[in-house]
Parts: C-alpha cells; structure tokens; sequence
C-alpha cells in the first residue's frame, strides 16, 4: 500500500493562554519539523518564532483575566512547513506590525526599541502573515522551508565521494550565468557544503534566477569545453549592510576542483565590477580554515574587520572540524574604483590599529583633530536595527544626538532579551562624536571589530559585543600576517576573556 500519511497529515494542538504552556507546543512543533526532514538549525528557528508569537500574544492580546484558548495548526508543504495561530484575541494592530517588516528602508528604532520581537519573526519565517476576521478570531500563518528543498526533491543528488580523483585534463571558459541554469548553481551549493552553507538562498534555483535578473546577484559560471557542463560558480551579492558587492557563493564541481576554474571565475567578476564603476568590493571569509582567505587573498583582497561569532557553525564537506563553535568572520575587501584620501575622525586608542587597517588595503586617510560640541537638546539620534537567522544583531548609527548613549543601551539591552548572540555596532567615522561614543560603549562591554565600508563611501568603527559568550579564539586560524595581529587587538580588548 502506498504511504500518503505524511503528504496529507494536519497536525492540531489546542493550548490555554498560559505562558508554561509554550514549552509543550514547541517541543511538539520540534519533533514534528524533524519528522519532515528539517536540520537541527531551522528546528530551534521554529521553536524561537512560536516562542516569540506565543508569548507576545499571551502578553498583549488577552484582556486581564481572560481565558481562552489557542489553536496551533502545524501542515506539511511543499517547500517545508507551514503553522497557523487562532486565537479569539483582541484584534491585531496588522498596520503596526507590517510597519517592522521593511528594515532596508525604514528606522526601526528612533524613540525606543520596539519592534525587535516583529522584526526577528520577519527574519527567521519564510513568511509571515496577520489576519483579523472579526468573530471568528484572529489568525497569524508563517511559514519555513527546509534549506535546499526546492531541487533536491526535483533531481535526487547522489552523495560527494570524498575519494572522487579530480580530473587533470580539461579546459573550460567563463561567462554569465543564464536564467535556465540556475539549478546547476544550487546542486553544485550542495556538492560543496550540503545544506550548511551561511547564504541560504543559493539552495533555491528560483531566488538564484530572481536576484540575477533583478541585479542583487551577479552569477559568473566556468563551463567545461567539451561538454558545456557548469563546473565552477561565484558570485557577487549586494550585502545588507554596507551595500557593496560581496564576492562568495563559490564552489567547484569535485570531479574538476584544482584546475583554476575559481580564479578565473573571480577574476572575470572583479573585472567586470570594475567596469561597473564599482568603488570596491568585500568577502566574508570563515576562521575554521585559511582556505578561502587565501583563495581572496591571492586576487588582492585585505583585512579590515573580524567578526567574533557572527554564524553557527558552517559544515564543508570534505574539511573536518573536530569542535563546533560559532563561526567567526573575517572581513577582507579590494578597492576598485577609489583613489580619493578620506578625512575621518578616530577614537585616540585605536588610532594606531586604524591607521594600520586602511594602510592595509591601501587607502589614503587623513585624521582630522576631535572638537566636541553640545548637542541640542531636540537633537534625537537615529539608529538602523536589524538581526538575522544567526542570532546576530545590527545597529547601525545613521545620526549621532544628544541621546545617542542612551538609545544605543536600551537597544542592546532589547537585542539581548531576545537572544541575540552577538551585536555589531557601526559607528561613523565622519563625526568626531565617535570618539566620545566608542569609550562610552566601551564601559558596557562593546570592543572593537575593525572597520567596514560603505558603497556611499562612508567608513564605520565596527565594535562588537557577546551576550554572555566567552570565545575560544584559539579556534580562529587566520592566514596573512596582519590578519594574526588583528585577531591579537581584537582578543586583547575582548572583555569577557578577562573573566576568571
């Protein structure tokens, strides 16, 4: 007999309103999800979004003393698993919700920290809707996908054999990806780091075929000559914080790894950057292993920033790790198109360290003298929030005022209550209040990270704070010699190492 149970299976809870009750619900959810082939990773993301609607709804929804109860539908889909909420709530204030779903183009927080727990149900679902229906009650539906779903159930993938003989003799030519081959890129993403890999939309041919036609993603593709099979792949991306292109997403064909197809795949794409009038470009490269570093520092790319446990642990195939630990990343990036000397302000004690970075990569900078005015009391500091599926959260100072210590303590603070791991702080260098802000932050356990820069040719200090972490960085196996000294800085000012 053919087993339809888990294409047709509903899987129903009913809970009262009662905060102890939300630890069952997800532990059910838990084994549900990995019933459906979910990885340990995106199981705890679907206990974390039904911890956070469950207690908010419990919070905020209910008139005092009103019982009722909640009704949680878990569904199998295509892509992976969808969950409704029902609940006879009062209705929801969808306009004040969706107003958190756009952190790009909006200030999430300018007044108060509001709106994190919005925000990081927007970042961990897939997607998420708010519907009010009068008596019938109100509904909230997200929806997760299992990672790489999308083509591995389209084409079976056999497994890499870790004794596969790379081949010697071949050649092959480089070119832009076409639209139809865009599940060539998300099986080779498998080949190379199963379902691991920090970019999870490179497992979704559809997201690789939308962001290349819309211009957030320049695929550039090595083809083998003979049988014009896709063999190689990188790619440039627009990241979400600095805007810049960042180069990564790369990965070989086993069967056809060592034969250059990544340098000349990355070295077509730098050039074709620089005929875009591309001011630079960055790559994020792991600590677990010196390989990428090295692969980026070989086409001129330099260290600017470490980010101390920025991802959870990323699983290569082929490259074995004895001792998972969160992933740190180490910021490296090649100047294109930028010849102008930049005038910046830096914090007195990290002078030394900065100079050092931009000597790095070869920036001219000029430093200019610090003079501190008062703020006008009316003058309010802006603030750009954002967290993402790694636990990690972002605060970006779009405008230093009077009351810029404070918003940015109360913003941690909110950050950390939702079990954020790791917050980056990025502080502009064009205002001299930013040396006041970072000792300032400083005395609440913020160190530094580095420098990150902007396509608008804006330059931040990126400091960095651990919720309750204190990182192994003997794990860290950085490749260049200035790469060392920088990890040295940063694990010397790293407060929580000097906890007994």
């Amino acid at each position: 007999m053919e087993n339809n149970f888990i294409d047709s299976h509903t899987l129903q809870l009913i809970m009262p309103n009662e905060m102890s009750m939300i630890y069952p619900i997800q532990q059910t959810a838990k084994a549900y999800a990995e019933m459906l082939g979910f990885e340990k990773k995106e199981c705890y993301h679907i206990e974390l979004l039904l911890e956070e609607i469950l207690s908010n709804s419990i919070k905020y929804d209910f008139m005092p003393g009103q019982k009722e109860s909640i009704n949680i539908t878990l569904n199998k889909t295509t892509l992976g698993l969808s969950v409704t909420i029902h609940s006879n709530s009062i209705p929801l204030d969808i306009e004040k919700i969706k107003s958190f779903s756009n952190i790009e183009k909006e200030n999430i927080i300018k007044h108060n920290a509001s709106g994190l727990g919005s925000l990081l149900i927007n970042k961990l679902a897939d997607s998420v809707n708010y519907i009010n229906k009068g008596k019938e009650g109100q509904f909230i539906y997200f929806e997760k996908n299992i990672v790489g779903k999308a083509f591995t159930e389209t084409q079976n993938l056999t497994d890499f054999d870790s004794n596969i003989i790379p081949k010697t003799a071949f050649t092959f030519y480089v070119r832009r990806l076409k639209p139809e081959e865009s599940l060539f890129i998300s099986q080779l993403a498998y080949y190379a780091y199963r379902v691991s890999y920090i970019y999870d939309k490179i497992y979704y041919p559809e997201y690789v075929k939308k962001l290349n036609e819309e211009g957030e993603m320049l695929s550039i593709v090595a083809v083998n000559s003979d049988n014009e099979e896709i063999i190689g792949h990188v790619a440039a991306i627009k990241h979400e914080i600095s805007g810049l292109p960042e180069m990564g997403v790369a990965f070989v064909n086993p069967h056809y790894r060592g034969g250059g197809c990544l340098q000349q795949t990355s070295e077509f794409l730098i050039n074709l950057l620089k005929k875009n009038k591309t001011i630079a470009a960055i790559v994020h490269a792991v600590t677990t292993h010196p390989y990428s570093q090295k692969a980026a520092y070989k086409l001129n790319f330099r260290e600017t920033a470490i980010y101390i446990s920025r991802a959870t642990p990323l699983l290569m195939n082929e490259i074995k790790e004895t001792k998972l630990i969160r992933e740190s990343m180490l910021l490296m990036l090649l100047l294109l198109n930028n010849d102008n000397k930049k005038q910046i302000f830096v914090p007195d004690h990290h002078a030394k360290i900065i100079k050092e970075i931009f000597a790095n990569i070869g920036q001219k900078i000029e430093i200019l003298p610090a003079k501190h005015e008062p703020f006008n009391e009316n003058d309010e500091a802006v603030v750009e929030v954002s967290t993402d599926s790694y636990s990690c959260g972002f605060i970006i100072v779009k405008h230093y005022g009077s009351n810029i210590i404070a918003l940015v303590h109360k913003t941690l603070k909110s950050l950390c209550i939702n079990r954020i791991e790791s917050v980056y702080l990025y502080l502009p260098l064009d205002n001299p209040e930013v040396s006041r802000c970072c000792s300032e932050f400083e005395k609440v356990d913020f160190f530094f990270g580095g420098i990150v820069h902007h396509t608008g040719g804006q330059h931040y200090l990126m400091l960095q704070y651990l919720n309750n972490q204190q990182y192994d960085y003997e794990s860290l196996h950085v490749f260049s010699d200035f790469a060392k000294i920088l990890v040295n800085y940063i694990h010397h000012h790293d407060p929580n190492q000097n906890m007994s």
